[in-house]
């Protein structure tokens, strides 16, 4: 026998006499939100979400793919320097050093510099993670049906979006380099600005030809507007200027005066121990996914190709991308900042710009832009 406890209905008074008591109701719009948890759709939107931020384009890609990018790019070094490489940590040639690194930094301490302004110290290497894993949410990898792409947040203006989300690294850099109260960080956070800025307008230059052809700033119907051709073809001098500003962006070699540690060690990232370094290294290489994926998506016809499942297209390309990113290292010498912001401003945005007259050329005078 079960125990009944008799509930009083909404508008039943509690207290005899009294004028019975409405239940309060939620204002809008969180009555709504109510609503909608109580649905199916709500369980089918959480797994959806959840399987991307989990696996991909979530944590587990960004894991893997570090992982790999990190053993990748040691072993094309060692390849080109005629060394072996990572060699001893994992079941063949070296795979989980990534690992071992990862378990060193760990145990390492985290040491915050006496005169440090420890709030923006500890906060910087947490929002330049937290910004390259945000550029993921915002690309679409493959359609999933007629108007539908599997993707963490869908806009049509997904590319405006991210080349904005692109203006606030300088802020991070410089926040770190403030924050650690050194006259190298300092020094070394201004010059990240210098060419951060100096690199930003050829790239959305150089992005803008795209967005012409394609009528659109949103990254699914400019990979659409590619199924006949890519638009390397048409757009071949901005692809050059896109592909070396971002390497500029990223930080890659022989652009990296960031971090050029010869001249101010590490750059705004001088003073960072432990996995606060860990953070600035592992979006480092995030940064080098999502430039990877712009690239593809932008000039290589991004999950268009023959007999292979569109991911498996959109993956090849980036990896093929990615390693002509990495390939810099070992082969071309780091530039002086002079020879750096003389590259962005005298050369690369007269190329963008004469990528923008063609562009404009082909659309009046041959028509390719779609209707």
């Amino acid at each position: 026998m079960s125990l009944r406890i008799p509930t009083p209905s909404p508008l039943e008074p509690l207290i005899p006499g009294l004028p019975p008591l409405p239940l309060p109701t939620l204002p809008p719009p969180f009555d709504k939100l109510v609503e909608f948890i109580a649905t199916p759709d709500f369980v089918k939107l959480a797994v959806d979400l959840g399987l991307k931020l989990l696996l991909f384009p979530g944590l587990a890609f960004i894991l893997l793919y570090a992982m790999l990018a990190v053993w990748a790019e040691r072993k094309l070094h060692a390849r080109i320097h005629l060394r072996i490489g990572p060699y001893h940590v994992g079941p063949i040639f070296g795979l989980f050093q990534l690992v071992a690194d990862g378990i060193k930094l760990l145990g390492k301490e985290i040491i915050t510099p006496k005169d440090a302004h420890k709030l923006g110290y500890h906060l910087a290497p947490v929002l330049i993670m937290v910004l390259s894993m945000t550029f993921l949410a915002f690309i679409p990898y493959f359609p999933t049906g007629p108007d539908r792409y599997w993707t963490v947040y869908y806009t049509e203006y997904s590319l405006l979006v991210i080349l904005a989300l692109t203006s606030l690294k300088p802020f991070i850099m410089i926040l770190a380099g403030w924050a650690s109260n050194n006259k190298y960080t300092t020094m070394g956070a201004m010059r990240a600005a210098f060419q951060l800025l100096a690199y930003e307008v050829p790239l959305m230059l150089s992005a803008a030809s795209v967005v012409m052809l394609a009528g659109s700033f949103d990254l699914a119907k400019i990979v659409e507007a590619q199924a006949e051709m890519w638009f390397i073809v048409p757009c071949f001098l901005g692809f050059i200027v896109f592909f070396v500003a971002t390497m500029a962006e990223i930080c890659r070699r022989p652009l990296d005066i960031i971090t050029a540690e010869q001249e101010i060690v590490f750059g705004p990232w001088t003073e960072y121990t432990g996995m606060e370094y860990g953070l600035v290294m592992m979006a480092e290489y995030v940064d080098v996914a999502v430039a990877s994926f712009l690239v593809t998506m932008l000039f290589l016809g991004g999950w268009h190709g023959p007999g292979l499942h569109p991911l498996a297209w959109v993956l090849i390309k980036m990896g093929v991308v990615s390693m002509f990113f990495m390939i810099g290292r070992s082969t071309w010498p780091r530039l002086r900042i002079d020879q750096l912001l003389d590259a962005g401003w005298r050369k690369l945005i007269p190329m963008s710009l004469i990528q923008v007259v063609i562009v404009l050329s082909l659309i009046q005078v041959l028509k390719v832009a779609p209707a």
